[in-house]
Order: C-alpha cells, then structure tokens, then sequence
C-alpha cells in the first residue's frame, strides 16, 4: 500500500466502526476519506477531502471498502491525537543521498485491534517507480546485503539501534539499507 505524503501498510484484515458519539467526545477534526475507485493494477484508492493524502490498498487488503473508509478516518483521528507508538524505522541511501525514510507505527483501534502503518517521512524517492528500484528488491529478496554493522541514533525521543547491509546495483549504484529497532526492545 502506498501514500503520497505518508506509506501505510496494514498488517491485518480492518474491521472497525466508529460511532459518531466517539468521536464528539474526542474533540478532534476527524479526516474524511473517499473512496476513488482502483488503478490500472486493480489496487483501491482512497484519498483524503483535501486530496493531501492518498492511500493505495492492494485488492487483497480490502474486504469491505465502506469499512476501510471509516478505519482509515479512525486511525487519521489517532495520528492527530498522537496516539500511536514507533516501532521501526527504515532507511535506505543511495550513493550517500537518503533516498527513503520510512517509520512504522502501532496503532491500537477501538475495538482492541491493532495495526501497524507504514508511513513515508522523507527523503528523495528518485529510485521509486525505475527498473533500479525493482532491481534492488529483487537483490534485498535474494538475500541480506553486506553486513555494515549496527549504528545508534535517537528517533522522535527514543533511542534505536540500527543494522545496515549495503548492495551495489548494476550500474553501479551503492545502496545502504538500515533497519532501526528501538534498543528498549532488544
């Protein structure tokens, strides 16, 4: 799944409703969110109602698209309350340049059910969409990169340690993709 100013991913089936009652209480402006139909590859669109986010779910992802619709207006309503916690972080850059930042977080839903997102938080993308970018993930599916060794930075307060591996691609591109864990959880 992928969005244009934050990545999602979902890590189970979604199924939640909220009730209009809720959310008074919160005291939040909840995002609505619409359903735009599916691209040529057959993936769903739903878009924000001021089109600054742009969530694409692989036909797999969605059950019920009504359904998806509120989840995602719920977990919009949890990122503007900040209730989510980091569980990792992925970087990857290419000859020295951070090409993808990426956190993922934990959301905890209403009815108890948790989902972890992917959600984008910059650098370059000119990679994204090339015959390079497909030709580094075939080369990270075939198997781990050269071992770099592990680093420690501070994300959003909380200390992580990351693991990097490096990958040259054919044209002699050097990727370094880092994979952060927080050190508490170690």
């Amino acid at each position: 799944m992928s969005v244009k100013g934050r990545s999602w991913k979902y890590a189970a089936v979604i199924a939640v409703v909220i009730s209009a009652g809720a959310l008074a209480v919160v005291g939040v402006n909840i995002g609505r969110y619409y359903y735009f139909g599916k691209n040529d590859d057959g993936a769903h669109i739903f878009h924000s109602e001021d089109w600054e986010t742009v969530v694409t779910l692989d036909d797999n992802e969605v059950t019920d698209v009504e359904q998806t619709r509120q989840d995602l207006e719920e977990i919009e309503l949890l990122y503007q309350q900040g209730k989510r916690e980091l569980l990792q972080v992925e970087k990857m850059m290419t000859d020295g340049t951070l090409e993808i930042r990426t956190h993922v977080y934990k959301y905890k839903l209403s009815d108890g059910r948790i989902i972890d997102m992917r959600e984008g938080a910059g650098g370059e993308h000119s990679l994204a969409g090339t015959t390079l970018w497909e030709e580094w993930r075939q080369l990270k599916k075939a198997g781990p990169g050269e071992d770099l060794g592990k680093y420690e930075e501070t994300v959003e307060g909380r200390a992580f340690s990351f693991k990097r591996e490096r990958y040259f691609l054919s044209d002699g591109t050097e990727v370094v993709w880092s994979v952060g864990l927080p050190k508490d959880d170690q």
